[in-house]
């Protein structure tokens, strides 16, 4: 079948398999989509993954879907990069940022996260592409472009509501204090490195650096 452009006589070839699937619009769409369906994915296997701390996780992890819906409907300008190209900066931020971390943490550094843990494969996945990847497109990629004009004032929100979000999630065994104040300096962190890298690789470096972290807290230690 073709499809026409208005001009009689001319047509336009409808595009094969190949060029949607490399499609631009495809292509800045692929990631908050793998993300989704994982979330559902974990949403499903949940309770057989992380057996003893899913009651607590099964709502924030719809949460985060909430999280990744927000940020494509309200802040489309953070999804402009090729998928590619973030997971790029996200591969070779994140390699960095667990090496630097696990030297960190090697050194005694340790702190009770409340992350779900299970085997290695699903936890790692779970950190990457439903934790790391909805927090960085909601708080950064949404929440930082909230200031505008003033991109300190985004910076300090997405921090502060980052901070209490996790507050309120990584306390399964009560209020974690310490999470709440590592997020908020994470969250500064964070933000401002977004701004100054969002124009060539969109949430990929601190999509990575904070998955870095994430999967450093959970496999760096030197025990």
């Amino acid at each position: 079948m073709s499809i026409f452009d208005g001009e009689p006589g001319r047509r336009i070839p409808s595009l094969g398999f190949t060029e949607q699937f490399l499609s631009p619009t495809l292509q800045k769409a692929a990631l908050p989509v793998v993300s989704l369906v994982l979330i559902m994915f974990f949403i499903i296997q949940g309770p057989l993954i992380f057996p003893t701390q899913w009651v607590h996780w099964e709502t924030i992890t719809i949460i985060f879907a909430m999280m990744v819906l927000t940020s494509i409907l309200l802040s489309p300008l953070a999804f402009q990069t090729p998928a590619w190209k973030v997971f790029v900066w996200f591969a070779i931020a994140g390699a960095g940022a667990f090496i630097l971390f696990k030297i960190l943490f090697g050194g005694g550094f340790r702190y009770d996260t409340g992350f779900p843990i299970g085997d290695l494969l699903p936890t790692a996945v779970f950190q990457i592409f439903v934790i790391t990847y909805s927090e960085e497109a909601f708080f950064r990629g949404f929440l930082t472009d909230v200031g505008k004009g003033r991109p300190g004032v985004g910076v300090l929100l997405s921090a502060i509501l980052f901070s209490v979000f996790h507050l309120a999630a990584y306390s399964g065994a009560g209020l974690n204090f310490m999470a709440f104040a590592v997020a908020f300096v994470m969250g500064l962190a964070l933000g401002f490195v977004y701004l100054a890298t969002r124009e060539w690789a969109s949430i990929g470096v601190v999509w990575g650096i904070h998955a870095g972290w994430n999967l450093a807290l959970l496999f760096g230690g030197s025990g």
